[in-house]
């Protein structure tokens, strides 16, 4: 963790301060899709992970067949005092995987209550919610993938990024190719979001691979209302992309491991 365990932190790491095993229950689910199902096992280190798996021909998931999987986690600590939270991962994708075009990764969500915070994602927008997912893209080129309040100015900024394309219909691709998700080891991904004060562009954005501070933006603005807060985390990832041409090329799987949250600031 960039700021260190915080107020309040936990891992699926063994042996580490605050571990809880990689589980359904230590995630604590909701809006679980059954179709695409994940799976807990070893990767190709016999690391034990949460596992997704990607049809030949797979993207999105309004068409079959379906890859990846997708459901909001809460997990063992409250969010509703958090000011910043840091959460990070470890994911492997194996030797010969093709990226394609792209697809995306977990990530944090909030909004100003549990049903409108998970509306920001799939080209829908709200000042009352936002997300803030990775995307792999074309050569495993890393990305964060925001949806922010589309009412406040201030977020053009993110938009000025190098390597940053905000577009008026899906979410803002930020700093594509900062990184590289590598292929036949793991690459850890550790992003830090810290909430403005409301009326104020005091947001931040941060995001680490490898331990290297790859994208930084501040004077953002994440929540319009004082009930705009932390909900979880966003454990979705698929290939896509909209279209067939993000089509997994093969049947294939990433590896995903070391889950880790912590409150780095509170309210």
């Amino acid at each position: 963790m960039p700021r260190g365990p915080g107020d309040a932190s936990w891992t699926t790491v063994p042996g580490r301060p605050n571990s809880h095993r990689l589980s359904d229950e230590t995630f604590r689910m909701s809006q679980a899709m059954s179709d695409p199902k994940w799976s807990y096992g070893a990767a190709p280190d016999e690391k034990r992970s949460l596992i997704a798996f990607y049809p030949k021909g797979s993207y999105t998931f309004k068409f079959t067949p379906r890859g990846g999987f997708s459901f909001y986690a809460k997990g063992p600590v409250s969010l509703e005092n958090a000011k910043e939270v840091t959460f990070g991962y470890s994911v492997f994708f194996p030797s010969g995987f093709a990226f394609n075009k792209g697809g995306k990764l977990p990530g944090l969500y909030g909004g100003d209550n549990d049903g409108v915070a998970t509306s920001c994602s799939g080209g829908r927008r709200s000042d009352q919610c936002f997300s803030a997912r990775l995307m792999w893209r074309s050569g495993g080129d890393g990305e964060f993938y925001t949806y922010l309040p589309p009412g406040a100015a201030a977020n053009k900024k993110q938009c000025s990024f190098k390597n940053s394309d905000c577009n008026p219909t899906y979410g803002a691709s930020i700093g594509r190719g900062s990184f590289k998700f590598a292929t036949g080891r793991w690459t850890i991904v550790t992003e830090t979001v810290r909430l403005n004060d409301v009326g104020k562009p005091n947001g931040r954005l941060l995001l680490q691979a490898n331990g290297k501070s790859v994208i930084d933006i501040d004077g953002l603005v994440l929540r319009t209302s004082e009930r705009g807060r932390f909900r979880g985390m966003q454990f979705q990832t698929f290939f896509g992309g909209s279209k067939p041409d993000f089509a997994s090329p093969k049947d294939q799987r990433v590896y995903f491991s070391d889950i880790t949250l912590a409150i780095t600031e509170s309210f």
